[in-house]
């Protein structure tokens, strides 16, 4: 009775849309206090404290450290959303991640609980996986995942398109170099 009573009450809710500006891949670099390629290795739901929102708490083992922390062996994410005891919350837009999957992850800082979040939602998200040689590659979505080395993304949707792995984090690196800077001439010399 009570989900029902719940449901009935978000049916006649205004409902909210949550907008995240599309980042270019700089951005991307330079927002993130951290870039890790990881893999997830748990994740549980549970419900906040006041029993309003389930929260997932994703944890990530560090493979790789981009940026960031090199001494860190893990990283938790706690994101809403997730399934308890058959109550399930999906927010569109919000990442889901599921035990094994690996990644390369653009983080913020720590939220007021402690918690980094993925730059940019599932902008900031880069899934890792073999080839059938056994290569890693990672997946860009064109009009999701920026990249310059994706192609312009198409109407319809268009598949991921597939990176090498150490193309793909030589790339994040080059773009976190400093430029050199300016030396003024002075041609009356």
């Amino acid at each position: 009775m009570r989900f029902l009573a719940l449901g009935v009450l978000l049916f006649f809710c205004p409902a909210r849309a949550t907008t995240i500006a599309p980042f270019t891949f700089g951005q991307l670099c330079e927002k993130a206090n951290a870039i890790y390629q990881v893999q997830c290795v748990g994740c549980r739901s549970a419900w906040d404290d006041a029993r309003r929102t389930i929260y997932t708490t994703a944890t990530l083992r560090i493979l790789g450290p981009v940026k960031g922390a090199a001494g860190q062996r893990e990283v938790a994410l706690r994101l809403p959303g997730g399934t308890v005891n058959g109550a399930t919350l999906t927010i569109p837009g919000f990442p889901v991640f599921r035990e094994d999957d690996e990644m390369i992850i653009f983080l913020t800082g720590p939220d007021s609980a402690g918690y980094p979040w993925p730059v940019g939602m599932g902008q900031g998200i880069y899934a890792v996986f073999r080839d059938a040689a056994g290569r890693p590659k990672v997946a860009v979505q064109p009009g999701v995942n920026p990249s310059p080395l994706a192609k312009p993304a198409v109407s319809g949707g268009a598949p991921p398109e597939t990176v090498p792995l150490e193309e793909f984090v030589r790339l994040i690196r080059e773009r976190l170099k400093q430029p050199a800077p300016v030396i003024p001439r002075d041609d009356k010399q």
